[in-house]
């Protein structure tokens, strides 16, 4: 009997996300305390970016509107004029170079290569990147002058410096002639996703050793940083800015409007733009520089879509809590996202990732934008903020190496008099970080 092959068609609704449509997502969900850092990384990283911090008293339009006859300028004002801890760092680690006895033009490559560290020490670009930046910058010596440059800067500390990721930072900082340098090699290079799902026991029978010797070496990497970089900041709190504010007009109606004077302005470098179509210059530089413009003008639309998006999403929140806005605490009506999604034509989740980290004044104080979305009582129990707490509570008294399964959990509130569904105690368990049953288990 023969075999019989058939062709079928089917239709279906699929929803791929872009990669462009990805970082906007990330964009909408900064909080403005780290719309800052992050435009910063951005100018840092993009010769395309022009980016001028807006005078606090200035209307963020008109500092849009206002332009500059040389953007490469204004660029290069901005950066010089970032936080001194930042310079600092770069000022340093040149110190350092100096004291390496390496020629003018290694060293000269090192210290630009520590310009470009990102705020965790990496250096997340490709070689051709790299080398058409330093030739826009006038650096020679191409590729033979950048692998010395990167041996220098693997010299320095701390160890892990110019590390591509949090892994290859890692393994840069292990001692080669430590006893246990295989291994730890090998949980890096193999197994870190196995440890992720909690299979202890498998990975250490694949290394060869038992799960207390495994513990052991999982210590030591955790005594690594991944981040070599990273710059503790031991300064005072950073000040609250409302993204949103509420304001009464003369004739007593509630405005809303985005509070943009502590954006950044951005734009597109002029001189790059000059370069990108400048016909003389090589090819693989001017197509580098067309991408760079690319992602520059994206970050201008995505800065006002945020905007725009956050203000629609304010303004429809506040409409809902009139009666807070005139009497105060205590005169807020429930108020689920998926109402504002559903009234905009936004997904939820969107509603979600906008109101994140971001805060309203109001005339009642400054809050959360969460604090708008109060939740009713769940499943006849209470209200949800105490309930939640009981729910931390039960799962932090369980027993690591038998912890508490959803159904569990369910069964022991039930003693306590609550009744909640399983798909509850799942929704609150996750809110609160606490991971499933299977990844909690602790193995002896």
């Amino acid at each position: 009997m023969g075999t019989r092959l058939e062709l079928r068609q089917s239709m279906g609704q699929h929803m791929l996300l872009a990669p462009r449509m990805l970082q906007s997502i990330e964009l909408l969900a900064l909080p403005t305390l780290e719309l800052d850092a992050f435009l910063r990384d951005e100018a840092e990283q993009n010769e395309a970016l022009a980016v001028e911090e807006s005078p606090r008293s200035e209307p963020f339009e008109r500092v849009r509107a206002r332009t500059s006859q040389d953007a490469t300028a204004r660029h290069d004002e901005w950066i010089q004029s970032q936080p001194a801890r930042m310079s600092g760092r770069t000022e340093r680690l040149c110190e350092e170079i100096a004291l390496l006895g390496l020629d003018a033009t290694t060293e000269t490559w090192t210290c630009w290569l520590v310009a470009r560290l990102d705020a965790r020490g990496y250096l997340p670009y490709g070689e051709d990147e790299l080398l058409a930046s330093a030739a826009l910058d006038g650096l020679s010596g191409g590729a033979s002058a950048l692998a010395l440059a990167r041996e220098a800067l693997a010299r320095l500390e701390p160890k892990g410096l110019g590390a591509r990721d949090a892994i290859d930072a890692l393994r840069r900082q292990l001692d080669p002639n430590h006893a246990d340098f295989a291994l730890l090699q090998s949980i890096l290079s193999e197994f870190l996703g196995e440890l992720a799902r909690n299979r202890v026991p498998e990975v250490a029978r694949a290394l060869g050793v038992d799960i207390p010797r495994l513990r052991e070496l999982l210590t030591q990497l955790s005594q690594l940083d991944p981040a070599p970089g990273a710059i503790d900041d031991d300064g005072p709190a950073p000040v609250l800015r409302p993204d949103l504010v509420v304001e009464r007009d003369d004739q007593g109606a509630f405005e809303v409007r985005l509070e943009r004077s502590h954006w950044p302005s951005v734009s597109l470098d002029a001189r790059v733009q000059r370069l990108a179509d400048d016909r003389a210059q090589p090819r693989e530089v001017r197509s580098y520089l067309r991408g760079k413009l690319e992602r520059a003008r994206w970050l201008v639309d995505a800065l006002e879509l945020r905007g725009t998006t956050l203000l629609a999403i304010g303004r429809a929140v506040l409409a809902h809590q009139r009666a807070y806005l005139e009497h105060g605490a205590g005169h807020m009506v429930p108020l689920t996202m998926t109402a504002i999604a559903t009234e905009l034509g936004l997904h939820t989740s969107t509603v979600s990732r906008a109101v994140a980290g971001k805060y309203v004044q109001t005339p009642w104080g400054v809050l959360a934008l969460r604090e708008l979305f109060p939740q009713p009582a769940v499943d006849g129990a209470g209200a949800r903020d105490d309930v939640r707490e009981v729910v931390r509570e039960l799962f932090s008294r369980e027993n690591p190496r038998a912890p508490l399964s959803d159904d569990d959990a369910v069964a022991a509130l039930a003693g306590r008099g609550l009744s909640l569904a399983r798909r509850t105690v799942a929704k609150y368990r996750a809110e609160l970080g606490i991971a499933s049953s299977y990844l909690r288990r602790r193995y002896a």
